[in-house]
């Protein structure tokens, strides 16, 4: 397979907050860099142990990077592949799904096309969803898409891990469907294989 022929840069964000930029070089290899920013920001903290905060200018190299991102999704080939065939991304790897889902990660991390602005962390924007609706986001989340169906409108990374979850709101005594940088409050974990209509049950929560 041939190389990316040109650069390939992604914002990353915490909390509202522009971080730094990850991208991959002409010959595949990834680097991150802390923006000025957020070094001189009162606020700072790595993104992980592994990318320490450091002098403004210094580049993170390699493999280190491309394994804290890969952290940020599932670990299961098949829910990669499942987000693969409802993106249509080139592939699998962590940059091609994050360039698609990346709005939404583990730790309160954003990742957005460079120029991009997230939206306000401090405003609940959602779609209220009645049992009918939660019900259906659950066998969505534990099953492929069929042939023709579009690219939902919303997605979102619960937790890394191999089995089935799917995350929600819970605002106003309501179930919701999270929008942009608003913060799920539950995570539902799917049982291992199919879900029926008559596995999904609303009336303990």
């Amino acid at each position: 397979m041939s190389r990316p022929s040109r650069l390939r840069r992604l914002s990353v964000w915490m909390n509202g907050i522009h971080v730094g930029e990850w991208s991959i070089a002409v010959r595949g290899r990834h680097e991150f860099a802390y923006a000025t920013t957020w070094l001189d920001s009162p606020l700072a903290v790595p993104l992980s142990h592994s990318l320490p905060l450091g002098d403004s200018g210094e580049v993170f190299r390699g493999d280190l990077v491309e394994r804290y991102f890969r952290n940020l999704l599932p670990d299961s080939d098949s829910l990669l592949r499942r987000v693969q065939s409802q993106f249509q991304t080139d592939s699998i790897s962590a940059f091609s799904l994050l360039a698609e889902i990346g709005r939404d990660c583990v730790g309160a991390v954003q990742l957005l096309p460079l120029g991009e602005q997230p939206k306000s962390t401090k405003s609940i924007q959602a779609q209220p969803l009645d049992e009918a609706q939660v019900a259906n986001a659950m066998r969505h989340a534990s099953s492929s898409p069929q042939l023709g169906q579009g690219r939902p409108r919303h997605f979102r990374i619960s937790l890394a891990g191999a089995q089935d979850k799917t995350a929600l709101l819970w605002h106003d005594s309501q179930w919701c469907l999270p929008h942009g940088s608003t913060p799920t409050t539950h995570i539902f974990k799917l049982p291992l294989g199919r879900v029926g209509h008559e596995q999904v049950d609303l009336s303990t929560s």
